[in-house]
């Protein structure tokens, strides 16, 4: 007799006692992705070519396709492109050329790519709907924030709505305010994202370094409206002296707003104070701009001992 159907196989040894070490799972995902690889900017096979920045970068629609519901829609969506040989695109080259190879691959060295071109891939990455490799590259960034790319990274993060990176530079600001204020980098910050730093009670600094960073960010826009910009100043924090001879002297203000600023400190009782909370950090301390305004040795509270108070 004989029996038709599916029979799982087994193995066993003498007498069926011994299992063999077999699998039923064939796994060559490494070769796969290596053959892909290989593909990539590659005349074989090629039905279609990118120009960018005049240089032809050979492709597979259907990878492309796959990969990608942006190039879906371009190449078999009905549209122009659909029926093109050649597609031209205004992108950085060397960062779509990047891209293509994730593409292909599925994978991406981060740490082969500097700074600049990784912005650029964020960009594409957004761009072609890439959500994936778009939170990877923020995840990344986020733990190599540093004096000399966090306002670029910040306006990437607020221009690609990626929440938790902004936040996180944005923290990083706070806790450096001085120092983001003085370097080059604070010049290239947008006007909304500016706005937004200078907006947050925690962004601790003494107002007349604020004003002064501010000044130099408008000769350097000189083609931005900056009144918003200015009016998130806290011209009431700044002493008299810093009012008539520092922000007088600039002449982007209306002498009644100055006026308005004077009056305002000598008589209200709540100013707009600005203020950082540093966890597991003796705050009440000179260097950190602290004043004591009641009780008896004033300047000796202000010593940083938090022994005997």
């Amino acid at each position: 007799m004989s029996s038709q159907g599916h029979h799982k196989m087994s193995g066993g040894g003498k007498n069926g006692t011994m299992k063999q070490d077999y699998t039923d799972v064939v796994d060559l995902g490494d070769r796969f992705s290596a053959d892909m690889a290989r593909l990539c900017m590659n005349e074989q096979y090629a039905d279609m070519e990118f120009i960018v920045e005049e240089e032809r970068l050979p492709a597979h629609r259907v990878i492309l396709a796959a990969r990608s519901e942006y190039f879906r829609a371009l190449l078999y969506g009905g549209m122009a492109e659909s029926t093109q040989h050649q597609i031209p695109l205004e992108v950085p080259l060397d960062a779509f050329k990047v891209l293509l190879r994730y593409i292909y691959s599925g994978t991406l060295l981060l740490s082969t790519l500097d700074e600049d071109s990784i912005i650029d891939v964020l960009g594409m990455a957004n761009q072609y709907g890439f959500q994936d490799l778009k939170m990877a590259i923020s995840n990344y960034l986020r733990q190599y924030l540093a004096l000399d790319n966090v306002c670029m990274i910040l306006d990437a993060a607020r221009l690609y709505n990626l929440d938790k990176l902004t936040e996180v530079c944005l923290m990083f600001m706070d806790r450096n305010a001085e120092e983001v204020l003085l370097h080059d980098t604070f010049d290239t910050l947008s006007k909304e994202s500016l706005e937004e730093v200078l907006r947050r009670d925690c962004f601790f600094a003494p107002e007349v370094q604020i004003f002064s960073a501010v000044w130099k960010w408008i000769r350097f826009n000189s083609n931005v409206d900056f009144k918003s910009v200015v009016s998130c100043v806290r011209l009431p924090l700044m002493t008299l002296e810093h009012l008539l001879q520092v922000v007088r002297p600039s002449g982007i203000l209306d002498p009644d707003k100055i006026l308005d600023a004077i009056n305002e400190r000598s008589t209200s009782t709540a100013l707009p104070y600005r203020a950082a909370l540093w966890p597991e950090e003796n705050v009440a301390a000179e260097t950190f701009l602290s004043r004591c305004i009641q009780g008896e040795c004033r300047d000796a509270l202000l010593d940083g001992d938090v022994t005997f108070l």
